[in-house]
């Protein structure tokens, strides 16, 4: 096992797992949030978050999560990947999620989840759905998530779901006119700037408990320009880089070391 602490860590600054600790909020991850987060306490049903395969939309989900999961005024639940046969199985899959037994019907499931989302309402409780991967939802769960929009008081609806897909969700959501003319707040999540990459890499050493710099400007504009800002393709970058720094024993990586990085990825 390579010792990190010769680079001054105390653990890995670049693991690909949603490590909450090493979200690093910049300034679009802020008003993703805010949108998302005012639909939610303001009861108003949908929310969508778009992006591409390493954009950071797992991040956000368990961020959201994390913000609901333990407040006494949500029932929150988080789907990381809805993998359904149908629109039936969904349906029991969400009733699972918030501790309600399957039935065997559709139309009994449906008077069930609606007499649980009633008793929420009258304990003044707000219930969350986050779907990850959204993208790979299907023709009629679409609708089903159209259905369950429908429980609502005149002012507010009892139950608030967050999609988060990516860009083939856009797509599919533009067919599902019913659906889609709901959304409360729509949102993208674009790739960093160089700026916000420079601040996140510094910000993930940081955590991992290194005061200075682990990197040279000249070695954060190589890997801004191979990642094209895209927050995955950066830890793979600092993933890669961190052992040869050991192996080569410097104490700060530069942009001969990120090049020598990025071939090996090849």
């Amino acid at each position: 096992m390579l010792d990190l602490s010769m680079l001054g860590l105390m653990e890995p600054p670049f693991s690909l797992s949603p490590d909450p600790r090493y979200f690093y909020m910049s300034l679009q991850h802020k008003a993703t949030l805010a949108k998302a987060t005012y639909a939610i306490e303001q009861r108003q049903g949908i929310s969508v978050i778009f992006g591409d395969v390493g954009a950071g939309k797992t991040t956000i989900a368990r961020r959201l999560y994390q913000i609901y999961r333990d407040r006494p005024d949500f029932e929150a639940a988080y789907i990381p990947t809805p993998l359904y046969p149908s629109e039936f199985q969904f349906l029991k899959g969400i009733c699972a999620e918030f501790g309600i037994q399957p039935k065997r019907s559709k139309l009994t499931q449906l008077a069930v989840f609606e007499k649980f989302l009633i008793d929420l309402y009258r304990k003044e409780r707000n219930l969350l759905l986050i779907i990850d991967e959204a993208q790979i939802l299907i023709g009629q769960q679409f609708e089903l998530l159209r259905q369950l929009l429908n429980f609502e008081t005149d002012t507010r609806k009892l139950i608030q779901i967050v999609l988060l897909g990516q860009n083939e969700l856009r797509n599919k959501l533009r067919l599902k006119r019913a659906l889609s003319s709901r959304l409360a707040t729509r949102s993208t999540i674009e790739p960093l700037h160089f700026e916000d990459t420079h601040a996140m890499i510094n910000f993930r050493v940081m955590v991992a408990g290194r005061q200075s710099p682990l990197f040279t400007p000249e070695a954060i504009r190589q890997i801004y320009e191979h990642s094209h800002g895209m927050p995955r393709d950066i830890c793979v970058i600092g993933l890669n880089a961190l052992p040869l720094a050991l192996v080569k024993r410097v104490s700060i990586i530069d942009d001969n070391l990120i090049e020598q990085a990025i071939r090996e990825m090849a």
